[in-house]
């Protein structure tokens, strides 16, 4: 790129451009990492709050 013939103001437009694909680019990841953040933690809060069934960890009770 370096040997093309680009004027001033073109070089500015593509830097631009570059500049304004990085920052829509962060802030995809940003929401992307949020979004993971969030599934991983409701589903640790349902796991930990979800109710269990009879298992051999329960105290037997005689009747």
């Amino acid at each position: 790129m370096n040997e093309l013939p680009i004027d001033e103001a073109t070089a500015e437009r593509i830097v631009d451009e570059a500049n304004e694909a990085f920052g829509m680019n962060m802030k995809m990841f940003m929401e992307l990492e949020g979004n993971l953040i969030k599934a991983v933690g409701q589903m640790l809060f349902n796991t930990l709050t979800r109710k269990r069934g009879g298992g051999s960890t329960e105290l037997a009770t005689a009747d």
